[in-house]
C-alpha cells in the first residue's frame, strides 16, 4: 500500500500559496526599482535583512535553499527520499571545490548547507583529501574527476563526471522507493542533462567520445542513438529523439536557450502532481518549484544589478508552479 503524507502535504499547499506566479514574475522583472523588488521579495518571506547592498542578494536566496532543505528533512524521513533532493547538494558542493581550487578560487561563499554533509565536513575533508570519510559512490566519483582532469586539462570534464555518478546513485535510490512520478523524474532529468551535453558538445568540442564519457544511463534515449546523430547536420536531429522532437527543434533555432526549455519541461510534469492530495507527488513537486522560484528571483536580480532590459530578463524567466 502506497504511504500517505497528509501532515506533510497539507503543510506543503500552504506554502504553495505564497509562491510567486508567472505574472508576479514578469512584472519583478518589468519592476523598475529594486527597492520594490526587494519588498515584494521580502512580503513572501524573503530575509533581505541579512545582507548590506544589493549585490549580496545571493546570500538572501542561499539561505532560503538551506530553509527548503530543512524542511524536507522534517516532512520526510525516508533515507532514500532524502538522499534524492539532498545528495546532489553534496555533488555539487565537490564540484565547486575541486573547481575552485584548480582555478586557485575562492569557494566557501558558494557552498550551500543542507546536503547530507555538514558543510563545514565538506571543506574539512576535500582540503584534507581525506575521501575515504565519504560514501563509496561520492569518493569513486572525486578520484575518477581528478584523474580525468589530470589527463585532459579541462574542468568540464569534473562535472560531467560527478553528474554522472550523481544521477546513477538517484536512478539506484528512485528504483528503491518505488514511487513511479519519482523514477520517471529521475529518467527525465537524465535525458535533460544527455541532450544538453550532447549539444554542448557537439558545439564547443566535436568530440563524441568527450560526450560518451559524460553519457548518463538510465534515461529514455539510449548511447545509441547519440553516437549514429553525434556528426548529423542540425536540420537532420528532428525526429530522431522520440519524446523530444518539441524541444530539439527549439534548440536548433536556439541553441542558448536549452536550459529554458528543459527546466520548463521537467516543470510541466510536476504540474501532473496537483492531482495528488496525500502521497508523496506534492511534496516532490514543491521541491522542484520553490528551486525554480529561487532561481527565477536569482535570474531577475542579477539582470536588474546589470541593467539588463526588462524584455530580456523575461526571456530568462522559467516557467512558475502556481
Amino acid at each position: 500500500m502506497e504511504k500517505i503524507y497528509p501532515y506533510a502535504v497539507a503543510k506543503i499547499k500552504a506554502k504553495e500559496n505564497n509562491m510567486l506566479n508567472q505574472n508576479q514574475l514578469e512584472q519583478l522583472a518589468t519592476e523598475k526599482d529594486i527597492k520594490r523588488i526587494i519588498s515584494i521579495l521580502e512580503e513572501k518571506g524573503y530575509d533581505f535583512g541579512i545582507i548590506s547592498r544589493y549585490e549580496e542578494f545571493d546570500k538572501t536566496l542561499k539561505k532560503e535553499e538551506e530553509k527548503l532543505y530543512k524542511l524536507i528533512k522534517e516532512l520526510v524521513e525516508e533515507n532514500e527520499f532524502l538522499e534524492i533532493f539532498l545528495s546532489p547538494i553534496d555533488y555539487n558542493n565537490v564540484k565547486v571545490i575541486l573547481k575552485s581550487k584548480i582555478q586557485e578560487k575562492p569557494y566557501k561563499e558558494n557552498i550551500v548547507e543542507g546536503g547530507l554533509i555538514k558543510d563545514y565536513n565538506i571543506i574539512n575533508i576535500m582540503e584534507n583529501k581525506e575521501y575515504d570519510k565519504l560514501d563509496e559512490n561520492i569518493k569513486n566519483a572525486i578520484n575518477d574527476a581528478i584523474s580525468a582532469y589530470e589527463e585532459v586539462q579541462m574542468p568540464y570534464i569534473i562535472d560531467a563526471i560527478l553528474d554522472k555518478m550523481c544521477f546513477l546513485n538517484l536512478k539506484q535510490k528512485a528504483e528503491k522507493i518505488g514511487n513511479e512520478f519519482i523514477k520517471k523524474y529521475i529518467e527525465k532529468m537524465i535525458d535533460s542533462i544527455n541532450i544538453k551535453t550532447f549539444f554542448r558538445v557537439r558545439n564547443i568540442y566535436k568530440n563524441y567520445e568527450i560526450f560518451k564519457t559524460s553519457y548518463i544511463s538510465g534515461g529514455r534515449i539510449s548511447l545509441i542513438t547519440y553516437e549514429k546523430n553525434f556528426f548529423e547536420e542540425d536540420q537532420n536531429l528532428k525526429g530522431k529523439f522520440v519524446g523530444f522532437s518539441e524541444i530539439i527543434e527549439q534548440a536548433i533555432y536556439d541553441y542558448s536557450k536549452l536550459d529554458i526549455y528543459f527546466d520548463n519541461y521537467i516543470m510541466s510534469y510536476m504540474k501532473e502532481a496537483k492531482l495528488k492530495s496525500l502521497s508523496i507527488e506534492p511534496i516532490v513537486a514543491y521541491i522542484y518549484a520553490k528551486q525554480t522560484e529561487i532561481k527565477n528571483i536569482r535570474i531577475i536580480l542579477t539582470g536588474k544589478i546589470a541593467k539588463i532590459s526588462s524584455e530580456k530578463i523575461k526571456e530568462r524567466l522559467r516557467e512558475s508552479y502556481v
